[in-house]
């Protein structure tokens, strides 16, 4: 009967570390858009205010979305964006503009 009983202890605790184990994995897709990104390109107006395209030096095509940073001033330059890369929306996927998302945390500008 003891035998019987550790072997069902055993058993519960063995599915529990599971449970545990599953609950703190991350999803390999989320993970990716979790990451932080520098894209170095020609920033462009968007379609929305806050919103920008920025063509990149390896020919891939962002957007950037940004709160409140005021890159506005940095249309038509070359600049630097630091930020996390972000899943688009619907309405971002539907409308073709930009093949990658990126959330700008940051901005360099470099005088050309």
């Amino acid at each position: 009967m003891k035998s019987i009983i550790r072997i069902w202890v055993a058993a519960v605790m063995f599915g529990s570390t599971l449970g545990v184990l599953g609950a703190h994995a991350t999803n390999p897709s989320q993970a990716a858009y979790n990451k932080t990104v520098e894209v170095t390109g020609c920033l462009q107006q968007g379609p929305v205010a806050k919103e920008y395209l920025m063509r990149a030096s390896d020919g891939t095509t962002w957007g950037v979305n940004e709160a409140d940073m005021m890159i506005n001033n940095y249309v038509d330059q070359t600049v630097t964006v630091v930020g996390d890369a972000a899943r688009p929306t619907a309405e971002e996927r539907s409308d073709g503009g930009a093949q990658r998302y990126l959330k700008a945390l940051d901005l360099n500008w470099t005088a050309s």
